[in-house]
């Protein structure tokens, strides 16, 4: 049985969701079994029969969780991370970690016994590096997902710096090992790594899609979708077998698919409209795909075709309060 959790922004930021929502999952059709409060657990994760999750408040923490037969969730504990609004979180060599997107920092918990988490054993900033020209939203490092690079390595992604921060990470501390520079401007958020090595961002702020090369060389730069107006892309995933690149557009309101060639590009299979608006996550299911719509206050499931992996509408809508992250656990 697959079962899909869903992390919303609560009240504590302004939203309308309840926390963690649990749904059985049936083919495209999701049912309700279970939900636990919590403050804005905006971004999930998940390792055997333990969740942990973010919650995106000032001042931010992170929280672990067991999961129970049947899916249903059991608090275990919750750290303060020593940042501001952390959104997005990694497990790495026994240790969570959590990107604080307002401080701009990163902190570091292990993991005990039972999946409950330690106190903070680091709390690490790139405050030597130059920021990005967009004044308005790169004001300082901002980052924005953290994730275990195949090298080893921890990476950081940061919007405000316009770099891929490289980290080692030895006895629950950071040490700086590096960094990737991006575009100026462009934004980073969130990247996919494709089982060939190569790195696709979704960059925030021009509304892009940058390949780099497994060795962190910008290789190309193509849109992230074909809408005129204002767009911030999102989340970005690929497809379990690595042919097909999808990616969340808030602002055009669309789900955009790409077709990834042999030699690493990529090539546009259209957009659909997201069946809502400001669709802040998505993640594929076998072959299905399920889009979060923070605004509309909507999970909405897609089909994907065999031959192409492009999506199409399924009919299947749940109405969930401020969603912002999806994850599958089977």
């Amino acid at each position: 049985m697959t079962v899909l959790y869903v992390g919303s922004y609560t009240a504590e930021m302004d939203g309308a969701g309840v926390g963690i929502e649990v749904f059985a999952r049936d083919g495209s059709r999701l049912s309700k079994v279970g939900q636990l409060a919590t403050p804005s657990p905006t971004y999930l994760i998940a390792d055997g029969d333990r969740l942990y999750a973010v919650n995106e408040t000032d001042p931010g923490s992170v929280s672990s969780y067991a999961i129970e037969p049947g899916g249903a969730v059991r608090a275990l504990s919750t750290r303060s991370t020593g940042g501001v609004h952390p959104c997005h979180l990694a497990l790495v060599d026994g240790h969570v970690l959590a990107a604080n997107y307002s401080s701009g920092d990163v902190s570091v918990h292990p993991v005990g016994a039972g999946g409950v988490l330690g106190e903070r054993t680091d709390l690490a900033k790139r405050a030597d590096l130059p920021v990005g020209p967009r004044v308005d939203r790169q004001e300082g490092p901002h980052a924005h997902q953290v994730l275990a690079a195949p090298d080893g390595l921890v990476t950081v992604i940061d919007l405000g710096l316009d770099r891929l921060l490289r980290y080692r990470l030895d006895g629950g501390k950071l040490t700086v090992a590096g960094e990737t520079a991006v575009p100026a401007g462009c934004g980073p958020r969130h990247a996919a790594i494709h089982p060939s090595g190569r790195w696709y961002v979704a960059s925030e702020l021009d509304s892009t899609v940058l390949t780099l090369s497994a060795e962190g060389e910008h290789t190309a730069t193509v849109p992230a979708s074909s809408y005129d107006g204002t767009n911030h892309p999102s989340a970005i995933v690929l497809s379990a077998d690595g042919r097909n690149l999808y990616v969340a557009n808030r602002g055009a309101n669309t789900i955009a698919t790409f077709r990834v060639a042999d030699d690493g590009g990529l090539e546009p299979l259209g957009e659909l409209d997201c069946g809502g608006d400001w669709p802040r996550d998505v993640t594929v299911v076998d072959e299905y795909l399920f889009a979060a719509n923070q605004r509309s206050n909507t999970v909405v499931a897609f089909g994907r075709d065999a031959a192409t992996g492009v999506p199409y509408p399924t009919g299947d809508v749940l109405q969930i309060g401020s969603p912002s992250c999806v994850l599958a656990v089977s």
